[in-house]
């Protein structure tokens, strides 16, 4: 059989498009809601494109980050800082996450592990 130019630029389109979207696939990970637990439990809502909002449990926050590969980027974020006895706000010093499986691990600006919340 002989392979046509249009026969090759088709196959290489459809290719390139496979390996585009198994890169959205990876990042598609981090999209959704995240919680922790507890009586004022965190939580967290990341978007597709690394918008994302969420609470510590008292303060809240919005932001944009990054998604690359298998790590989200938190980026620069607004939150409040109203004091709230009995919560801890370590979701307020992320700096980057990973997943595993159904957990958010998320990490301050040093690389130490912080918390984590599960998927909603």
């Amino acid at each position: 059989m002989r392979r046509t130019p249009l026969y090759i630029a088709t196959a290489s389109i459809a290719a390139a498009a496979l390996l585009g979207l198994s890169g959205c696939a990876a990042g598609a990970s981090f999209s959704g809601t995240w919680e922790g637990s507890g009586d004022q439990p965190p939580s967290l809502d990341i978007a597709a494109d690394g918008t994302f909002s969420g609470s510590d449990g008292c303060n809240t926050m919005v932001g944009t980050g990054e998604i690359a590969e298998d790590t989200f980027s938190f980026g620069q974020f607004a939150t409040t800082r109203k004091m709230c006895e009995g919560v801890d706000t370590w979701l307020s010093t992320a700096a980057s996450a990973t997943v595993d499986g159904d957990t958010l691990v998320v990490f301050d600006a040093e690389g130490a592990e912080i918390g984590a919340l599960r998927r909603a």
